[in-house]
């Protein structure tokens, strides 16, 4: 199964300018990158081509093509891009190793050195090979590190550090052996600065560096309102960059802004670059999700059988099959049901969507979804389409009706958060309150979660010190379903708290 454990921060374009190269070579790679990210690949191999032409001796014509079809392997899932990837970072590497002994202090060529490494660290990871791509990473770092020896002011060299520093914060504990066997250390927050910092003073990397800021901010700082900055400003360049369009899509989703979601995946969809078909079938995913937020089941339905019937790999196909199957309950049509709790079993169990399908379609699949765990959908379909108003009208006086605790209290929750958008703290906090009463054990992820609400309404009415003790509390015990999605609204509230 592919391993994407480390490097999910860094599927993106990485084109290298170098201080001090031939103004032809770097016009050429600026030329070239530039057609890469409005999406015309041919044209931007041949001009990569041309650097090779130019001097065959040095590395940059060799790295970008590897660069370009190791992107493309990703987009594609198809070997012979992998294969042709291999090919040129390993005559890349080779040109670098024979610079870097002529001239071992020169910061460029261990720049240099350092991105292939974190190419070859991907490449590891998408092979299975956990333990090689731990090595590259601390190679990459080493890189890194001796290119800002070499010189300090060599600012784009903390971008892939800085990747570095946020990946490494979000590996699974089943692998912090390999960490610590190699030594290597992360720090999210020094990650998020390093990232600024290669933005604001490098000179190469301001496309990445802005994908990637937008990716970090929308995953795993959960501030939209940033994340959309600097894809305005990236698709004000290339508009018809699909990537581009679907992170945009993604953050747009978090936000609660489905209408603007929708937009960007359908252009993902009537422009339907071949070379990248992962993107082209993951939309049709992230359209159905987005009429499932809507409460239009019979439209989600539709695009998650689309999806399921493009995609080449098995992320999200347990989710998938796990909402067609919600979306027949609510449609009452579930003849086919068991089919797709099967299916919900078969995605990829390394992505936590499809692990949670399959928990959940196994504790489903013989007795069905009660009526009240169908009602609690919908509702948190409408807190998802930021319809916060209805939460509150249908949840007020339904709660006390749902027999189940954990689904009781998991409406209680709901009912809470929609009372914070409404301004109603106190009622909010009075709702959390009664979560505490009820056994919710099949619903773990709610004691983070309320804990988190509890800081979020004690921020609003600004008592910053109860705010950040139900912060540390919230921390402390998020250790279930949803960790990651709960940690980024605690990274969150806890940098509003600080800027206060």
């Amino acid at each position: 199964m592919k391993q994407r454990i480390l490097f999910l921060l860094l599927v993106c374009f990485l084109p290298l300018y170098l201080k001090a190269q031939s103004s032809a070579v770097q016009n050429l790679i600026r030329n070239g990158w530039n057609a890469a990210y409005s999406m015309d690949f041919k044209n931007a191999e041949n001009i990569f081509m041309r650097i090779i032409e130019i001097d065959k001796d040095l590395p940059y014509g060799y790295y970008n093509i590897a660069r370009l079809h190791f992107w493309l392997y990703l987009g594609s899932n198809d070997p012979g891009e992998y294969f042709t990837f291999l090919k040129y970072s390993e005559l890349a590497v080779d040109k670098i190793q024979k610079q870097l002994e002529k001239h071992p202090d020169k910061p460029k060529y261990n720049f240099l050195a350092g991105n292939i490494e974190l190419l070859r660290a991907m490449a590891h990871a998408m092979n299975n090979n956990v333990l090689d791509a731990f090595w590259e990473s601390k190679n990459a770092k080493m890189s890194f590190d001796k290119t800002l020896e070499a010189d300090s002011t060599y600012y784009d060299a903390y971008m892939g550090l800085g990747l570095l520093d946020y990946a490494l914060g979000y590996v699974p504990g089943m692998f912090k052996w390999a960490v610590n066997l190699t030594g290597l250390s992360s720090d999210k927050e020094r990650g998020l600065k390093y990232l600024l910092l290669s933005y604001k003073k490098g000179h190469a990397n301001k496309t990445e560096n802005e994908f990637h800021l937008a990716k970090i901010y929308t995953d795993y700082l959960a501030d939209y309102d940033s994340a959309s900055i600097y894809l305005r400003l990236l698709l004000n360049k290339y508009p018809n960059n699909t990537l581009f369009l679907y992170q945009n899509a993604l953050t747009n989703i978090k936000a609660r802004k489905l209408d603007r979601a929708e937009n960007s995946l359908n252009q993902i969809i009537k422009i339907n670059n071949r070379k990248i078909s992962v993107i082209n079938s993951l939309a049709h995913f992230r359209i159905g999700e987005v009429y499932f937020r809507k409460n239009n089941f019979r439209r989600a339905k539709a695009e998650y059988e689309k999806f399921i019937e493009m995609t080449k790999d098995f992320d999200f196909v347990g989710m998938a099959n796990y909402k067609i199957a919600l979306c027949n309950s609510i449609l009452d049509s579930t003849i086919n049901n068991q089919k797709y709790f099967e299916g919900a079993k078969t995605g990829n169990p390394d992505i936590f969507e499809d692990s949670y399908a399959k928990s959940r379609s196994e504790k489903f699949m013989d007795k069905g979804f009660s009526r009240d765990y169908l009602f609690l959908v919908k509702m948190q379909n409408y807190l998802e389409s930021a319809k916060y108003r209805t939460v509150y009208d249908s949840l007020k006086a339904y709660y006390i009706h749902i027999e189940d605790e954990s689904s009781r209290a998991k409406g209680l929750a709901f009912l809470a958060e929609s009372c914070l958008h409404l301004g109603m703290y106190a009622d909010a906090v009075k709702f959390i309150e009664k979560i505490d009463s009820l056994d919710y054990s099949a619903e773990r992820w709610l004691k983070p979660y309320s804990l988190y609400l509890r800081a979020k309404a004690n921020y609003l009415i600004k008592e910053r010190s109860r705010a950040s003790f139900f912060l540390n509390e919230a921390e402390k015990s998020n250790d279930y379903e949803f960790k990651s999605d709960i940690q980024a609204l605690i990274d969150n509230l806890r940098r509003k708290l600080k800027r206060k």
